[in-house]
């Protein structure tokens, strides 16, 4: 598999496209410094930052793990996307990290937007990603609780045949490498993620095949198969997830199920 990591100096050196009246960029160094600053004023501490890229800089993503909003399995982990040749919108998400095997989830339901290099986007981006940042301990909670519901829904060789096929037919968010990948996994478990023959484990098989997908396609496909699963274990979301009930992020320490 081909390996997009990418070191922060060769996204600052890509050029940044001219602005126009109808495209209007936003750098990778912007978001960089105003996630990390960000995440700083939030109280959170950061653990790890990483960038994907392709097509020479012109298309990164940026992963940030949080180092004290986490139980013993997963923590936090911040997310954008953002291209410099119109082919991708700006996106912008909050998901988790598994520790053991270092997959990603992401969901597009708590703390997450896209939106066109156009209009106001210079102005919107740097406030929208200020205001998810501090609601991601929110986010993370809601993730939890998602994790441990689909550990309680056992699936058998049957349906998780039929689960793969939509993911593959249906939906598109894995091709055939992942497929492979998958079966591989379902044989012979590279990880143990103390929930077997559970919805949960399919989900961290699917995220475990997707891995060194193409950075055009992380966030999306990522999206897709948080979506997917959440909706396959019956879980309610709300769009833009935002509970006065839960505590403010920037109190979050530890988060034990």
């Amino acid at each position: 598999m081909e390996n997009y990591n990418t070191a922060r100096g060769m996204l600052l050196a890509a050029p940044i496209p001219q602005q126009t009246k109808t495209y209007k960029p936003v750098s990778h160094e912007q978001l960089m410094d105003l996630t990390l600053e960000s995440i700083h004023q939030s109280g959170f501490v950061l653990d790890q930052e990483l960038y994907t890229s392709a097509r020479e800089g012109k298309v990164a993503n940026g992963k940030f793990t949080i180092k004290n909003v986490a139980d013993s399995e997963m923590q936090l982990q911040i997310g954008w996307q953002n291209s410099y040749d119109k082919s991708l919108s700006l996106k912008f998400a909050i998901g988790t990290k598994i520790f053991i095997c270092s997959n990603g989830c992401v969901s597009g339901d708590y703390g997450a937007f896209k939106k066109k290099h156009q209009g106001q986007i210079q102005s919107f981006a740097p406030s929208a990603i200020v205001d998810y940042i501090k609601r991601a301990g929110d986010a993370f909670i809601k993730m939890q609780e998602e994790r441990e519901r689909m550990k309680e829904i056992e699936i058998d060789r049957k349906i998780q045949a039929e689960l793969i096929g939509r993911m593959l037919i249906e939906k598109e968010f894995i091709q055939s490498t992942q497929l492979n990948i998958i079966k591989g996994e379902l044989n012979k478990p590279t990880h143990s993620y103390g929930a077997p023959n559970s919805l949960w484990e399919l989900y961290q098989f699917t995220t475990f095949s997707m891995k060194e997908v193409h950075p055009s396609l992380w966030m999306e496909n990522h999206m897709d198969a948080h979506s997917f699963f959440v909706n396959e274990a019956g879980i309610l979301v709300t769009p833009g997830f935002n509970s006065p009930d839960l505590q403010p992020a920037n109190q979050l320490e530890l988060f034990p199920v």
